[in-house]
């Protein structure tokens, strides 16, 4: 192959470099930045303080930028279709060397933003590091560096909340990072919430931590210990609300006609749009540094405007008693739930539960409840849907760096106060679900199950089994629209198999959920 190079100093310092090919009549000219024969911005920063550092490290970026624009820069003089394939991979090359420059200048300047962190950090200019940072949440959560540094520097500048969130983040993808486990720990202690704060206090002292950190720790534990012998009262209040779709709002059958009979339009399928809401308040007070007293209330309401005959309106009272010591956790609560459809009074269910669980390791965790509850209706003809109700259920949740899996199998027993009642039943099921946990606070989840419910007694003289199905989808968005809200939307069908085909159906459910701390 025979070629030439010619080299051409301009006065100004530029040079010019022509390279032609003779073969393929192809040419190209680089231009490149003035040659000086001075230091390099890079170089002379060496000398500066240190107090300058920064500016010098932006001005040589931008320098560097200009340098490697302008190199990059290829002029086609001559175009030869002799050989068109030889300039095709000349103007991938171009593209290649440009999509690369963008990205590590991203590169440089996060560096540069981390840099500027820090030294805010090492100044107590903890506030300004948390400004700083701040700004380029919604591009860089999710990111081990930045979540880590957003973290400390909420945490220092007195925004607890705001720390326990990058700080989950970064924990979800690196659970073994104990100095991001020790500042969770100092986050939940400063919002005063101690059991989380001990949690996570006892995680990094069973890591055997460097003598400074668990002297540190145990500091923390004596004071969380007395704490809880002046434990004051504590309360929290909630709101939510949703709208979205339902195809089935009365989960009933398409069939109009059953055994010769014409069902009315109330026994049979309507899709109508729904909205809800719901206003929630908590009440603990501690009795020790291991058991407290606890107190819930619900209001909530769904109305159907195509099928308002199945509103529901709920009011869920509750009080408890819960337990904790290192890795077990124990409740006993009572709660009475009342519950009117199409605004009229329609049952009550008075139940209790008592539920336990057991921390396995850092990553595994089993718990189980039994539940005692007896469930009255208030129309004296469905009275023989009375029942005494017996569930029960075992769950295995796994963490993973960036998930959690949870296993759950169930059962019920119905026992019907009504000897000629056909409603006696017994019911076992199988649920599975997984969370998946992504930057900026996002969760994307997944859900199935399956449950068979027996009857002991024959409706309309045939054996009734029923097979329930259901799947789930969607995601939860924190911060979104904006601060202290959660977003959530959820996809849900459900499918209803039975041995009598009045009580088949299936069901498809579409909505946003919007929640709110107050």
């Amino acid at each position: 192959m025979n070629g030439k190079i010619l080299v051409r100093i301009h006065r100004d310092g530029t040079i010019m470099i022509l390279l032609t090919i003779d073969y393929t009549l192809f040419a190209r000219s680089i231009r490149m930045t003035r040659v000086s024969n001075s230091r390099p911005a890079w170089q002379r920063a060496k000398n500066t303080s240190s107090d300058k550092l920064n500016s010098r490290v932006i001005t040589m970026k931008n320098a560097w930028n200009q340098a490697w624009r302008s190199f990059v820069t290829l002029s086609f003089v001559t175009l030869s279709f002799v050989n068109l394939s030889i300039v095709t991979l000349s103007i991938v090359a171009l593209i290649s060397i440009n999509s690369i420059r963008p990205v590590q200048a991203a590169e440089t300047d996060r560096e540069t933003v981390f840099q500027q962190a820090r030294q805010h950090l090492q100044q107590g200019q903890a506030d300004m590091a948390y400004e700083l940072l701040s700004q380029y949440e919604i591009d860089w959560s999710g990111e081990d560096a930045y979540d880590y540094l957003l973290g400390i520097a909420a945490l220092d500048s007195g925004q607890p909340g705001e720390a326990i969130f990058s700080l989950q983040r970064l924990l979800a993808t690196k659970p073994d990072f104990a100095g991001a486990r020790m500042d969770l720990a100092r986050a939940y202690y400063d919002i005063g919430d101690n059991e989380l704060a001990r949690v996570e206090f006892e995680r990094v002292l069973s890591d055997n931590p460097p003598q400074q950190v668990a002297t540190a720790a145990n500091e923390y534990m004596k004071a969380i210990n007395n704490r809880a012998r002046e434990y004051s009262a504590m309360a929290s209040y909630y709101f939510d609300f949703g709208f979205g779709h339902d195809s089935n709002a009365p989960a009933a059958t398409d069939e109009s006609i059953f055994l010769n009979f014409r069902l009315s339009d109330n026994n049979l399928e309507q899709s109508s749009a729904f909205v809800q809401a719901a206003f929630g308040a908590l009440y603990n007070r501690p009795l020790s540094a291991e058991s407290q007293l606890l107190f819930n209330a619900r209001l909530d309401h769904r109305s159907n405007p195509s099928a308002s005959f199945v509103d529901a309106s709920n009011i869920d009272l509750g009080i408890g008693w819960a337990w904790k010591r290192g890795d077990n956790q124990i409740s006993i609560t009572t709660n009475s739930l009342f519950s009117a459809l199409d605004n009229e009074y329609h049952k009550r269910d008075l139940g209790i539960t008592a539920s336990y669980m057991r921390k396995l390791s850092n990553n595994w965790s089993l718990s189980g409840f039994l539940r005692a509850a007896s469930v009255r209706f208030e129309d004296a003809l469905l009275e023989v849907r009375d029942v005494d109700r017996i569930v029960y259920g075992f769950t295995a949740s796994q963490n993973f760096s960036n998930s959690m899996l949870n296993i759950s199998i169930n059962g019920s027993n119905d026992d019907a106060k009504d000897s000629t009642s056909p409603f006696s039943t017994d019911g076992y099921g199988l649920m599975i679900s997984n969370s998946w946990f992504r930057p900026g606070g996002k969760i994307y989840f997944l859900e199935a199950s399956a449950n068979t419910i027996e009857f002991d007694d024959p409706f309309f003289d045939m054996n009734r089994d029923d097979d329930v199905y259901t799947i789930s989808a969607g995601a939860s968005w924190n911060k979104f629209p904006v601060d202290d809200w959660i977003t959530t939307f959820r996809v849900n069908y459900s499918e209803k198999d039975s041995t009598v085909s009045l009580y088949e159906f299936d069901r498809v459910e579409v909505g946003f959920s919007f929640h709110k701390e107050l």
